[in-house]
């Protein structure tokens, strides 16, 4: 890593012009950060919005693309190149250092810090570009995968062209979810185009490349227009130190939770094969969904909302649990109702040669749910400072998830997801417990809060799934599905009123100002 070097003393009175200036362009570019008045509620709705807005209709794309690649592509072409982002995904965090979570953490980062960001960032793509290069030969021998070599330098290019992280956290800490939404799905659009088109002319696994790499450069190019800030300095070595004691615990949470996360991929990659590995991933994405769609999207908002009241722990925790009962009254039924109707979905969605997901889909949907209500955790623990204790949970939860997944191996795919299962349902306790404790909250306030839509979504998923082995229908039938999907909706509405009549109120409320 490049340190910069400090002012010489015979430069006094120009480092104090220069001090100067460093102030007022760190003023600007965190002047509209969110306050700790009351007008914190309307910038959260509105990020909110915004936001949501942003990550539904990235994710929308995300899926009408899938269901054009999914018949113009083999389930190999997509675990190959899923096998090959487990590498770079890792090599990612690196990269990435948290040092953007850090700028937004940051009360006043100066104009030092927040070139010393983008400095890191830009020469290390150029360093783990090149690296991504020389190891792809190994890479390709371990998945044995010759066509990872010809692929890994096409897919590190990102690295390169990912030049924007200064200027999307400044976005953040100006809460400018409206800015963020444009350009986020100006890139997904252009590069979900360029990789349908890619798959169209028959470029085989080199479309699933060529779009991500559209879309990032796209990106990075978008931040630097709208957000007018540029490195006045380079690595200054007093601002690496300070952001280093956040993002460090940061970055070391980011590498266990990944291969936590990804252990699956890799296990599946490397000891069943790349066909295998489509499927699973297929179901995987599917299950993510209604997860990354809400939680993603209120993350984006919540981690600065709470980190500009971090000191008022019981505004923090009115906060945290308000936003969760959102997450878990949409997210929890939506998971619940593809279980119970994956069995026709899979087919109608993306043809007779994925029905092989069915099975993996039921039982990763099910392991989405306490995902549901521990994924927010990470808002408490950057929020206050405390990455150091979210990285010993992330080693924790990744050791249970890795013993999980590689005993269920043998059963394959189904088996891993399995594995998945149970490391979600055995740590999402634990993870309440501790994370709570950050802010004086307890695991019984926040079950309490989930048990009405659990409950509800509960019923709603068995009666949903029964349904037809009642009535004597084909589970596979599209007509079948479209009847289930009315009648969940119709049951998760009824039970909502009797049991939650508020939530279900407040969140049409919220869906009714994100149209308008």
């Amino acid at each position: 890593m490049t340190h910069g070097v400090e002012p010489a003393a015979g430069e006094q009175a120009a480092g104090e012009q220069a001090a100067a200036a460093d102030e007022r362009t760190a003023a600007a570019a965190a002047a509209a950060t969110v306050d700790t008045s009351g007008s914190m509620k309307g910038a959260v709705v509105s990020g909110a919005k915004w936001a949501g807005m942003s990550k539904l209709g990235t994710q929308g794309l995300q899926f009408l693309a899938g269901l054009v690649l999914a018949r113009l592509l083999a389930p190999a072409d997509f675990g190959l190149l899923a096998s090959i982002y487990v590498v770079t995904g890792f090599a990612t965090l690196f990269f990435e250092m948290g040092l953007g979570a850090a700028l937004v953490h940051q009360r006043s980062p100066s104009e030092r810090d927040l070139s010393t960001v983008f400095w890191i960032n830009a020469v290390s793509g150029v360093l783990y570009a090149g690296l991504m290069w020389a190891i792809s030969p190994l890479i390709a021998e371990f998945f044995d995968a010759p066509r990872m070599t010809s692929l890994m330098p096409f897919v590190a290019l990102a690295f390169t062209l990912s030049l924007g992280v200064v200027h999307y956290s400044i976005l953040q800490r100006q809460l400018r979810f409206r800015t963020i939404a444009a350009v986020d799905l100006s890139s997904a659009l252009v590069g979900h185009v360029t990789t349908v088109v890619a798959a169209l002319l028959g470029a085989g696994t080199f479309a699933l490349v060529s779009g991500p790499l559209v879309s990032t450069a796209l990106t990075s190019v978008v931040l630097f227009c709208v957000v007018r800030w540029r490195p006045r300095h380079f690595v200054d070595r007093r601002s690496l130190r300070e952001l280093w004691r956040f993002s460090g615990g940061m970055l070391g949470f980011n590498v266990v939770n990944y291969w936590g996360r990804n252990a699956d991929n890799l296990l599946i990659g490397r000891f069943l094969g790349a066909a295998p590995l489509g499927l699973y991933g297929r179901g995987y994405n599917l299950m993510l969904l209604p997860v990354t769609q809400i939680t993603g999207t209120l993350g984006r908002v919540m981690f600065p909302a709470l980190a500009a009241v971090r000191d008022d722990h019981p505004r923090v925790r009115s906060m945290y649990l308000r936003s969760l009962g959102t997450i878990n009254f949409v997210t929890i039924p939506v998971l619940v109702g593809l279980a119970a109707t994956a069995e026709g979905l899979v087919p109608l969605l993306w043809g007779e040669q994925w029905t092989a997901v069915v099975p993996v889909l039921q039982v990763l949907c099910i392991a989405g749910v306490p995902q549901c209500v521990s994924t927010s955790v990470g808002w408490l623990y950057q929020s206050q400072g405390r990455t150091t204790t979210m990285f010993v949970m992330g080693i924790v939860g990744s050791v249970v998830g890795v013993v999980a997944m590689a005993v269920g191996l043998r059963w394959g795919i189904v088996g891993v997801a399995w594995g998945v299962l149970v490391k979600s349902w055995v740590m999402a306790p634990v993870a309440l417990h501790v994370s709570g404790r950050v802010v004086g909250l307890r695991v019984t306030q926040t079950l309490r809060g989930a048990a009405p839509t659990l409950l509800t979504a509960a019923v709603m998923g068995v009666l949903v799934w029964y349904l037809p082995r009642v009535l004597g229908w084909d589970p596979a039938s599209s007509g079948t599905v479209l009847v289930q999907v009315a009648l969940g909706v119709l049951l998760y509405g009824a039970g909502s009123l009797l049991l939650q009549r508020p939530r279900l109120l407040e969140t049409l409320r919220l869906a009714r100002r994100r149209r308008g």
